[in-house]
């Protein structure tokens, strides 16, 4: 899928403005996007944020830049989940100490080959592991 139709398609379902701005359903997270965001989540996020979204991947400690508690996003945004602003640090336009700068996100395009999540670009994978975030807020530690 081109990028012009993947930016109309993400417009049509009411997830990218025309601005290209980022913007969370009203409806609450989709749970079909979050279930094939989950697969990208366990697949390239794990490892640092961990298996409950807490910050306690595996690879947390050898980190230099703790991994953010993904579940209290929400929490410490006033009880609003920031969904645009979670999907620009994760597609790279809103840089994060430990995913680099806008100019290198760390996973950049791989998101769109995700095999699993039937994902046709960066946006629609970036779009899915955003609802899953939304998904985790304020889950009990396991």
């Amino acid at each position: 899928m081109a990028f012009r139709e993947c930016l109309a398609s993400l417009m049509g379902a009411g997830l990218l403005a025309a601005s290209g701005a980022w913007s969370a359903p009203a409806a609450g997270p989709d749970r079909e996007a979050a279930a094939k965001g989950k697969i990208i989540y366990e697949r390239y996020c794990a490892s640092c944020h961990g298996r409950s979204a807490r910050g306690d991947g595996v690879l947390a400690a050898d980190l230099k830049v703790p991994p953010a508690d993904l579940t209290q996003l929400a929490a410490r945004n006033g009880g609003s989940f920031p969904f645009a602003a979670v999907a620009r640090a994760i597609d790279g336009r809103q840089g994060t100490r430990a995913h680099g700068t806008p100019d290198m996100p760390v996973w950049g395009e791989i998101f769109g080959k995700t095999e699993g999540t039937d994902s046709p670009s960066v946006q629609t994978a970036v779009g899915r592991l955003t609802h899953y975030i939304w998904t985790s807020q304020g889950k009990p530690a396991r």
